[in-house]
């Protein structure tokens, strides 16, 4: 896990003291969670196991979040935007709760954003998880991201 992670999430936007969309991008986790041990991952392609997940898939995921991110941060500089860790609760339910209510969302609908938010892989734009656990391609994604943030905010 990287420092960053372990502290808070790394963002930017948000100029100048107004408020701004806030778009929270949950990625995939950054370590290994399985029982490989201190010698590596489980089953190299050269063992009885070398059927065993190489974590492909994660670092797919990620690079998608990164993609993201980028091609957000280029169409709407004025937006915050915020990258969380899953594993990263404490700073991510609050943070979903509090956009949620500022935008007018219920508490149950609050809470269901805050449930959503907390799977790897989400995106989470002024307290509302419009994806969750699976993306579609980057494109898709920020254009509803750029639809969503063309609304005017609740004051």
């Amino acid at each position: 896990m990287s420092s960053t992670s372990a502290v808070g999430p790394a963002s930017r936007g948000q100029a100048r003291g107004r408020r701004s969309h806030q778009v929270i991008l949950v990625r995939e986790q950054d370590a290994q969670h399985s029982g490989s041990g201190c010698c590596g991952r489980l089953g190299e392609r050269h063992t009885a196991l070398g059927a065993a997940a190489d974590f492909s898939q994660s670092r797919a995921r990620m690079e998608q979040i990164g993609e993201i991110y980028r091609a957000l941060a280029q169409a709407a500089p004025d937006l915050e935007l915020v990258i969380a860790d899953p594993r990263n609760l404490i700073w991510l339910y609050p943070a979903v709760w509090r956009a949620a209510r500022a935008n007018g969302s219920t508490a149950f609908s609050a809470c269901r954003a805050m449930a959503r938010a907390g799977a790897p892989v989400a995106v989470v734009v002024d307290g509302k998880t419009l994806y969750s656990g699976r993306l579609p391609s980057a494109q898709v994604v920020v254009d509803r991201v750029l639809a969503w943030t063309a609304r005017p905010l609740n004051a």
